[in-house]
């Protein structure tokens, strides 16, 4: 198993994916950091930049997942790591650890750059445990992500499809199911994102972050079953 994790970690490293997409996602934090400030001199809630820097943070390491894991299985990577170690399940479970370390390193980054540029701001005003479980939840949903992006590519197997669902859904389908039903909402990834970060509502009930947690990695959990059993069956030369 550690021989075919370190391949799949050279594979991630050497592409053209992880990279650009960790560079792209810093670009972005930092940039709805400080633009409102900047150039119209609003002053956002702190809470709301974290929280927003979470939120890319996971499409991101969704989107990173989905696109190695799909673009393998088209280029033939997946199926020379097969070669080398023939047992699919061990293939697959590198993958998506991989995807999962990923992840979590796209959601510390995230918090990091998020703080930051709050800090340059002087708006950094939360005690400094919010700050820390903000991170800490932030690294916990990408990392979730990330997997559930790396179970979501092996199963659509296309990267272009992949990509698409995973933008139309983390940006149009959960925020319109939102507005439909909140409670149906929490359970969804997108909710269970919002309660590991310590999203606080007036008007809706956000559980708290330990079962936002587990109904994500119940979301992971399942993806990566979905995937085992594509794996599996699915022809990959």
């Amino acid at each position: 198993m550690t021989h075919v994790l370190r391949a799949q970690t050279r594979i991630v490293t050497t592409t053209k994916i992880a990279v650009p997409g960790v560079l792209a996602l810093a670009a972005f934090v930092v940039l709805t950091g400080l633009a409102p400030a900047v150039l119209f001199g609003q002053h956002r809630d702190t809470h709301t930049v974290l929280e927003a820097g979470a939120t890319v943070a996971a499409v991101t390491a969704m989107l990173l997942g989905a696109l190695q894991t799909a673009g393998d299985l088209n280029n033939g990577m997946t199926r020379a790591l097969l070669l080398a170690d023939p047992g699919r399940l061990r293939v697959l479970g590198a993958q998506l650890l991989v995807s999962l370390g990923l992840g979590a390193t796209v959601g510390a980054a995230a918090a990091l750059l998020a703080d930051s540029t709050q800090a340059v701001l002087g708006q950094l005003n939360l005690p400094a445990a919010s700050l820390v479980s903000i991170g800490l939840g932030t690294a916990v949903t990408a990392a979730l992500c990330g997997l559930l992006g790396a179970a979501a590519g092996v199963v659509l197997r296309n990267p272009a499809l992949a990509a698409c669902v995973i933008v139309l859904w983390g940006y149009a389908l959960e925020p319109f199911i939102s507005t439909l039903s909140y409670r149906v909402y929490i359970y969804l990834p997108g909710g269970a994102r919002e309660s590991l970060v310590g999203h606080v509502s007036a008007h809706h009930y956000i559980p708290p972050p330990v079962v936002g947690g587990l109904i994500l990695a119940g979301w992971a959990s399942a993806a990566a079953l979905a995937a085992a059993l594509t794996f599996r069956r699915r022809d990959v030369t």
